[in-house]
């Protein structure tokens, strides 16, 4: 709802909201936890981006599924509210024209697969799905089928189905694997201790290194990103995007040692390939921003680890995945020395802790 208020004031442009809420929304049906109904935070951003008309065809590219499917469906959640409780249902909320926006989606037609070959979309498609489930996406042939179907209702007809007997032997098929499978997994000891519980998690998961910013310019189409260059110790500099354009000049950047979040995936801010992330301390109100540095003499490239605390970082999907940085980063701050600590535990590298470029004191780092 902070972001609906800052869409709403104009400080965050439409182009860099809407491909954020698109990747955020990859894996989430709406913005708060894993519910099945849009939030009030999902109608507070649905008529903050359509006042400001950020929600046409022109914004929201053919290539935002995710930001699409959202869209289609809190404009129908509105529309069952005033059907079942009349206008007075949404008294309070401003009066917004919301578009009803077409993006030219065809009738989705449920491909089936039945074959013997495993390297289809449905080879591994529970028992259950051939009962009216329309299970995972289709390979690239079931979409063919599909989009001919979309082209002409009557192929869909023409095609020849997989008799009773097929099905039956491709279902008894899977639940054999499904049995093989269930067989090789490691069955959980019971008394004496039990299963070994999993290791909880530590800001280990995280892959922080040491970086030197070599070029910076600005983003083309947005007035609060640097681009940046930064040497990490690979065979090329890693391009980084950072929205500090309000808190640091170019020359106050290059040649600047920083800390980077590593093991991020790769995506675009604004259009622009960004691949990590450039660690600040930030007070609550987010009107002062600083980098945390490394100590002199800490090694370009080297991981940033804390006391006490071992374990190799996560892959990259993972990290996305299981939203393991949204869950660390609360405990990741500057304590009343300015170091960076993460739960109290202080960072270390071959030269010592990181801390506030400017020494600022119980600040969270993101």
């Amino acid at each position: 709802m902070s972001i609906a208020a800052m869409v709403r004031s104009g400080d965050k442009k439409e182009e860099h909201i809407v491909n954020e809420l698109n990747e955020v929304l990859q894996d989430n049906a709406f913005l708060i936890g894993a519910t099945c109904k849009p939030t009030l935070a999902d109608y507070d951003l649905f008529y903050a981006l359509s006042e400001k008309n950020c929600l046409s065809a022109e914004v929201v590219t053919k290539d935002m599924t995710h930001l699409r499917r959202w869209i289609v469906a809190v404009q129908a959640s509105i529309s069952e509210l005033v059907a079942v409780n009349g206008p007075s249902s949404l008294k309070g909320v401003p009066e917004v024209d919301v578009p009803t926006l077409e993006f030219g989606i065809s009738e989705c037609v449920p491909v089936f697969f039945y074959e013997e070959d495993d390297a289809g979309a449905g080879a591994d498609t529970p028992a259950s799905a051939s009962a009216g489930s329309s299970g995972p996406a289709a390979p690239a042939e079931g979409k063919a089928a599909a989009a001919s179907a979309d082209a002409d209702a009557g192929a869909n007809s023409a095609k020849k189905m997989p008799t009773e007997a097929e099905k039956k032997a491709a279902i008894e098929k899977r639940a054999k694997k499904a049995a093989e499978k269930a067989k090789k997994k490691p069955k959980e000891k019971h008394g004496g201790g039990g299963a070994t519980p999993a290791a909880e998690l530590n800001v280990t998961a995280l892959d922080i290194r040491v970086g030197k910013i070599i070029e910076v310019w600005e983003h083309d189409s947005s007035d609060k990103l640097w681009c940046e260059k930064i040497d990490l110790g690979e065979s090329e500099p890693r391009q980084v995007l950072s929205g500090l354009r309000a808190f640091y000049k170019k020359e106050e950047m290059e040649g600047k040692h920083v800390l980077v979040l590593y093991n991020l995936k790769k995506r675009n801010l604004a259009g622009v390939p960004s691949h990590g992330m450039v660690l600040c301390a930030t007070n609550a109100d987010h009107t002062a921003v600083e980098f945390v540095i490394p100590p002199e003499g800490a090694k370009i490239g080297e991981r940033v680890n804390f006391e006490g605390l071992t374990g190799d970082p996560e892959p990259e999907n993972k990290l996305a995945k299981k939203k393991m940085l949204e869950k660390l980063a609360p405990d990741l701050k500057t304590n009343g020395d300015g170091v960076v600590v993460w739960k109290g535990i202080k960072s270390v590298t071959s030269a010592g802790p990181c801390v506030a470029s400017k020494g600022m004191k119980d600040a969270q780092v993101s």
